[in-house]
C-alpha cells in the first residue's frame, strides 16, 4: 500500500493556509490532483543560485477572468514537481513564486478579483527580492489541457539583472552609477513591458576599492520600457582615471541579464552593454578577436575540470585541481600568464613542436565558501604579436555561508573573542551534508541545526565550565557527499570564557559581583578560580581572610563607564577611586553594554523574584521563610560581619543568602557612594544596577542588627544616576546549552 502525503487546498487555500494529511488509500484519489512541474527559465533544475530558488508557491485559479480560488500546492520536490487539488479543473492557474513580501497580494479575493486586476499587480523592486536573495517569479498553466502526468510550468523572474564585468588586465573599476530607471514593475508578464504609471525613479551607486578580473551582479530591475537611463563607470588603467558612460536598453525585459562590460588595453578604455539569457554563468567571453585553443587530447585534466566547446575556456572546480594543459598553435608561439587568484598556481612548461606550443601546469587549492568566480588569462603570442587567449575560470564554492561566520583564504574563522548564539547559516548544494568534529576532550561547542538546504550553526554555552578561562576553543566543520566522499574541512575558533553561575527559577544568576572592566572576562572571577566552588558561599564570605574578601565584593560602577571603581582610603575616609560627578542611566542603557559578552544587567523582574513587593523587609540576622509576590516559597539567611579594608575599619556588612528549591544565591556588596566627596558612602545600602526604568533601581537598604534590629529592606525606589552601583549580571538566554 502506498503512503502519500497530500495537501488539501480547498477551504484551506481561501484562508491563505495549507492543511496536510496522510492518505493510505490507493492511487484512485490522485486523479483529483493536478501536478505542476515548475522549471525556472534559464537555469538547470539543480541550480543552487538564490535567484533560481523556489521557496514558496501560490496558485491563483481564474475562470472566466475571475479569481475563483487561491491554491497552496505541496512543497516542490527536487525536480520541481508539486501537487494540488483545485475545486474544479477549469480555467487557468497563475503561479507566483517567492511572493510572500508583496503587499498588494493581500487584496486578492476569490469571486471578487478579476484577471485584469491580477495582471496589474505591481511591486517595488525591494519587494521582489527577499532578504535571502530569492526572486519573485510567475508562470501559468491551463487546467483544461493538463495531462494526467501534469504540465510543465515555465517560471520567469519578474525582474531583470544588471551585472558588471571587468576582465581585462590592469583595468580596475572604482565606481558605478545608474540613474533614471523605475523602481516599480508588474509582477506578471505583460505584452506591453511597461512600468506602472506611478513609479519612483531608482538611483543606484556602488563604490569599489578594487574590482578587476571578475564579474558580479550589481542590481535587479523591474521590467520597463521607454526609459532613458544614464550609466557612468569610473575606472583606472595604467594609473589614469577614466569616466565611461553608456546606457541600458530602452526596453528592460524580465528574466534577462544585462552586463556592463568594461574593456581596456593600453590607454584605451571602453564600456558596452550586452544582453544574455539568464544562465548559470558557466560561460565566459574570450576576446572575440583573440582565440586560443586547448588540445584536450594532449592535456591531463583533473576530476571536475571542464573545457568549453571552442577550447578557449577552462573551468577549474572549486574543489581544487592538479592538471597539465596543452595549447595548440604555430611553431614559435609562446604563452604569458596574466592575472592572479589566491590559491591557484599557473606556470608554463616549455614544450614546443609544430603542433603543440606549450604545456601549462595548474595547481589549485580548495576554494572556501564566499569566494567569487575569478579569471586567469593565458595570453598567446607569436613573434611578439598577440594572437590568442585562453581563459581559466576559477569557479566559486557552491557552498553558501551567511552571518557572522566568515572564513579567511585558508578556510579558518577565528572570532578571537567569546561568541555564542547563531554564528551563521550554511547552505549546501544538493547531495552534500555537514558535521562538526572536535579534538579529544573538547566540548561540542557548535551545534548544527538542520534548515532547508543546510544548517544553522549555533555557538553554545556551558554553565560553570572549568575550561572557560580564555583558551582557544576549536571545531572543524566538515562538508562532504552523503557517502562521506569529497570532504572539505574548515576550522572555527573562539575564546572560551564564562562566569560562575547558579540557576534560580530558570534564570542563570552570576555568583559574584563584577570587578575591573565590565567587558573583560580577564578581570572577573572565573569558574576555575571560584573561591567557593566546593563550599557554601555564605560560609566563605563570613570566614575568609579580609584580604580575600575585598576582591570578591567587587567594584562600584556608574552607567556608561566600563572601568569600575575600587574601594580606597585616603587616610581620612573611604571612597571609590575614579568616581565621576555624573553618569548615564543603567535603566535606559542597553542591558548588555555594561556586562561581559553573553551577560546583561538584571531587569526589574529579575530582582523582583526575591521580594514580596517593591518595599519588602526581609528581616534581620537569622533564617526565615516567606513567599514572594508570585507565591513561591523562599528562605533567606542573613549574617553580619565587622570588617576592615585598606588597614582601616570599614564597619558592619550584611550578607543575604536566598534559597529556592535547594539552590542558593547570595546577595552582598559594598555600600554605594552618593557623590564624589570621600566618606559619602552608605555602607550597608547596596544599590543594584537595574535595567528597564530610567529613574528607579533595586537596592538592599541594610541596617546593622545593633542599630535597627530586624530591618533589611529590598526596595525598588528612585535613585539618581550619580550614585554608584553594584553590578551583578544574569546570563542572556542561549539557544544551545552544552551539557
Amino acid at each position: 500500500m502506498k503512503k502519500i502525503i497530500i495537501v488539501w487546498s480547498m477551504a484551506c487555500a481561501l484562508f491563505g493556509t495549507g492543511c496536510t494529511a496522510e492518505y493510505d488509500g490507493g492511487d484512485e484519489l490522485l486523479s483529483e490532483y493536478t501536478v505542476a512541474r515548475l522549471k525556472v527559465s534559464g537555469f538547470a533544475a539543480n541550480s543552487s543560485e538564490p535567484d533560481a530558488h523556489i521557496a514558496t508557491v501560490r496558485g491563483y485559479r481564474f475562470e472566466d477572468d475571475v479569481l475563483k480560488e487561491i491554491i497552496i500546492p505541496s512543497e516542490p520536490d527536487a525536480d520541481g514537481r508539486c501537487m494540488f487539488r483545485p475545486v474544479e479543473k477549469k480555467g487557468e492557474v497563475c503561479f507566483l513564486v517567492n511572493a510572500g513580501q508583496l503587499e498588494e497580494l493581500e487584496q486578492m479575493r476569490p469571486d471578487v478579483t478579476t484577471k485584469t486586476e491580477f495582471l496589474n499587480l505591481s511591486a517595488d523592486i525591494d519587494e521582489m527580492i527577499s532578504d535571502e536573495g530569492y526572486v519573485v517569479m510567475s508562470g501559468q498553466m491551463n487546467l483544461e489541457r493538463v495531462s494526467a502526468s501534469g504540465e510543465a510550468v515555465n517560471l520567469k523572474r519578474s525582474v531583470a539583472r544588471v551585472d558588471l564585468s571587468s576582465l581585462d588586465k590592469g583595468v580596475n573599476v572604482l565606481q558605478v552609477t545608474i540613474k533614471g530607471m523605475y523602481r516599480q514593475g508588474y509582477v506578471c508578464e505583460r505584452s506591453d513591458k511597461a512600468a506602472p504609471s506611478v513609479s519612483a525613479v531608482l538611483d543606484f551607486s556602488k563604490e569599489y576599492t578594487s574590482f578587476n578580473n571578475c564579474t558580479e551582479p550589481l542590481l535587479y530591475l523591474p521590467e520597463q520600457s521607454g526609459v532613458k537611463s544614464e550609466v557612468e563607470v569610473i575606472a583606472v588603467s595604467n594609473g589614469a582615471h577614466y569616466r565611461l558612460t553608456t546606457s541600458l536598453p530602452a526596453v528592460i525585459e524580465r528574466n534577462v541579464i544585462y552586463t556592463l562590460r568594461v574593456h581596456g588595453r593600453g590607454g584605451n578604455l571602453s564600456i558596452e552593454t550586452t544582453t544574455d539569457e539568464w544562465e548559470e554563468g558557466t560561460q565566459t567571453e574570450s576576446d572575440k578577436l583573440l582565440k586560443g585553443k586547448i588540445n584536450v587530447a594532449a592535456s591531463l585534466l583533473s576530476e571536475g575540470v571542464r573545457v568549453n566547446a571552442t577550447g578557449d575556456s577552462v573551468f577549474i572546480p572549486y574543489t581544487g585541481s592538479d592538471m597539465h594543459l596543452a595549447f595548440m598553435g604555430e611553431e614559435g608561439a609562446s604563452v604569458v600568464i596574466e592575472g592572479k587568484v589566491n590559491g591557484v598556481d599557473v606556470h608554463p612548461v616549455s614544450v614546443k613542436n609544430l603542433q603543440q606550443i606549450a604545456m601549462v601546469d595548474v595547481q589549485s587549492k580548495l576554494r572556501v565558501p564566499g569566494t567569487s568566480e575569478e579569471y586567469i588569462y593565458v595570453e598567446i603570442y607569436r613573434n611578439k604579436v598577440h594572437t590568442g587567449r585562453v581563459v581559466l575560470v576559477v569557479e566559486p564554492s557552491p557552498v553558501r555561508l551567511e552571518g557572522l561566520l566568515q572564513l579567511d583564504e585558508n578556510g579558518i574563522c577565528d572570532f578571537g573573542r567569546y561568541i555564542e548564539g547563531e554564528l551563521g547559516r550554511l547552505m549546501l548544494p544538493e547531495g552534500k551534508t555537514a558535521r562538526m568534529e572536535y579534538a579529544d576532550e573538547e566540548s561540542p561547542w557548535i551545534k548544527l541545526v538542520s534548515v532547508d538546504n543546510g544548517y544553522r550553526l549555533l555557538g553554545g554555552w556551558k554553565p560553570n565550565d572549568p575550561k572557560a578561562d580564555g583558551r582557544v576553543q576549536e571545531g572543524k566543520l566538515v562538508i562532504s557527499d552523503m557517502d562521506g566522499k569529497h570532504e572539505e574541512a574548515y576550522i572555527i575558533r573562539r575564546r572560551n570564557w564564562g562566569l560562575p553561575v547558579v540557576n534560580i527559577n530558570g534564570t542563570w544568576w552570576c555568583k559574584y559581583n563584577l570587578r575591573g572592566n565590565v567587558k573583560r572576562f580577564e578581570d572577573q572571577l572565573l569558574p576555575k578560580d571560584d573561591p567557593a566552588k566546593d563550599v557554601d558561599l555564605l560560609d566563605y564570605l563570613n570566614t575568609c581572610d579580609e584580604a580575600d574578601l575585598l576582591p570578591v565584593l567587587g567594584y562600584q560602577y556608574q552607567a556608561g563607564y566600563p572601568e569600575g571603581y575600587p574601594l580606597r582610603h585616603d587616610g581620612t575616609a573611604f571612597y571609590y577611586e575614579g568616581m565621576r560627578a555624573s553618569a548615564q542611566s543603567f535603566g535606559t542603557l542597553a542591558p548588555e553594554e555594561m556586562a561581559p559578552e553573553g551577560y546583561r544587567i538584571p531587569a526589574y523582574e529579575d530582582y523582583a523574584f526575591f521580594a514580596r513587593n517593591t518595599d519588602f523587609n526581609v528581616g534581620g540576622i537569622g533564617i526565615r521563610t516567606y513567599q514572594n509576590a508570585a507565591g513561591q516559597t523562599i528562605t533567606v539567611t542573613i549574617t553580619e560581619r565587622d570588617v576592615s579594608f585598606e588597614g582601616q575599619p570599614y564597619g558592619i556588612m550584611a550578607f543575604y543568602d536566598f534559597e529556592y528549591e535547594g539552590i542558593h544565591w547570595v546577595l552582598y556588596g559594598l555600600g554605594h557612594q552618593w557623590n564624589t566627596t570621600p566618606g559619602n558612602i552608605a555602607r550597608m545600602s547596596i544599590l543594584l544596577a537595574t535595567y528597564g526604568h530610567s529613574s528607579h533601581s533595586w537596592m538592599m537598604e541594610g541596617y546593622a542588627q545593633a542599630d535597627r534590629p530586624g530591618e533589611n529592606w529590598l526596595k525598588f525606589v528612585a535613585q539618581n544616576n550619580t550614585k554608584t552601583r553594584v553590578v551583578r549580571c544574569v546570563k542572556i538566554p542561549v539557544e544551545y546549552v552544552i551539557e
